[in-house]
This record gives C-alpha cells, structure tokens and sequence, in this order.
C-alpha cells in the first residue's frame, strides 16, 4: 500500500486537496503543492496522510508542519509494510501494560503516607 501525503488549500472554488512536491532529496517542499499539473506555493492548508485499507479511503490530519508531515508518512508506511508482512503492529500510547506517571507518582505518595 503507497501512503501519500496532500495538502488541503483554499482556492475560489474552495479548499481542495492536492498532492504536495517532493524535492530531489525526497523529503516534501514545505508549502509547495501540484495544481492542475503545475507547482504552486500555498502557505495556506493543512497537510493530511492519504491511504486505502481494506478498500476504503484513510485520511488523516497532521497540521502545517511539513517536516512532521514527511515523518509521519515514513512512520505510516513503516506499519502498513509490517502489517502487510504479517507482523503483529502495536501502538505504544494504547498499550496500558505501561506503568505511567501518575499512577507511580500516586503509588509513591501513598506508600510515603503511610511509612511516615
């Protein structure tokens, strides 16, 4: 599966989404996007991970930082490739098997209660 990434603009017929110009580097042209076949700056907009799973159109909002952009895009395409390899992906912020701060924060003031 390809993860694109386009950027939302506003144009006088409204906002529209639109495939963002990737330099020699690989890396996107910050503000810079393909317009009926021809590059445009738009400072404007905001840019977006585009992809199909299971047959349906993904799209997800990543704010106007193109850098972050790339990097989730490289992060995305990372996990579609694992998943399509048949590796178990799992998200890091889902998994409540982590011990997190406040919960070892209020261990830990709790157990100082009660010894002092």
């Amino acid at each position: 599966m390809q993860v694109n990434i386009i950027k939302r603009i506003d144009t006088p017929e409204g906002n529209r989404y639109c495939l963002v110009v990737v330099g020699p580097n690989g890396r996107i042209k910050p503000d810079w996007v393909i317009v009926n076949e021809r590059q445009e700056r738009h400072p404007e907009g905001a840019y977006y991970l585009d992809w199909n799973e299971e047959g349906k159109r993904r799209r997800v909002s990543l704010g106007a930082d193109a850098a972050a952009a790339y990097n989730s895009r490289v992060r995305k395409q990372r996990e579609l490739d694992a998943i399509a390899s048949g590796l178990f992906v799992s998200n890091p912020v889902d998994d409540d098997s982590r011990l997190r701060i406040q919960s070892a924060v209020a261990d830990f003031l709790e157990e100082i209660q009660l010894t002092r």
